[in-house]
């Protein structure tokens, strides 16, 4: 897997999808094989951290940074410091829509388990609407804290596949570095 630091040319969230997407010009439309989120917003500056599969290219509308090859190694029992942006949702028994869990107390409960096969300890927590197309908004929610690892093949499956939904507009990265 590769690790990088990019820029963006984008105003919304669905064109920084897009800016995504063209790091990967051979990549066919439907296989998805990276994950990213945005981690600083500067005036027109889109900072985000990618990772994928496979090593991006520059784009006209997107700006590799910074690339390294990594490999994640993960102890049963080991302690790491995590950060994920995700959009923790649940879905309304009478209606079927899905509504954005609101309060800290249920977006905790939702990362805890979706976060099954480790013990997570959430630190901090920062909720903001993003928009994503059209005058359409949903909550992000980032996360940072310390993760102990139980199932070392499930959690590495977390930071591979990504949590949650809105992958595709930057959400799901779970980001790990051992503690010392």
């Amino acid at each position: 897997m590769f690790i990088s630091l990019i820029q963006l040319k984008a105003k919304d969230s669905y064109q920084q999808h897009q800016a995504i997407w063209s790091l990967f010009p051979n990549r066919p439309e439907g296989i998805r094989d990276h994950l990213f989120r945005i981690e600083s917003v500067e005036g027109n500056t889109i900072k985000a951290l990618l990772q994928s599969a496979t090593e991006p290219t520059t784009s006209e509308v997107a700006i590799v940074l910074q690339s390294k090859r990594f490999m994640l190694q993960l102890e049963t029992a080991g302690q790491y410091r995590f950060k994920i942006a995700a959009n923790p949702t649940k879905k309304d028994s009478r209606s079927g829509r899905l509504l954005d869990l609101v309060s800290e107390e249920e977006q905790v409960v939702w990362l805890q388990r979706k976060l099954g096969g480790a013990k997570v300890t959430v630190k901090s927590i920062d909720s903001k609407l993003i928009n994503y197309h059209s005058h359409q908004f949903t909550r992000f929610v980032t996360f940072e804290g310390v993760i102990q690892v139980e199932d070392v093949n499930r959690v590495q499956e977390y930071v591979v596949k990504g949590i949650g939904r809105k992958k595709h507009a930057g959400a799901g990265l779970l980001s790990l570095a051992r503690m010392i």
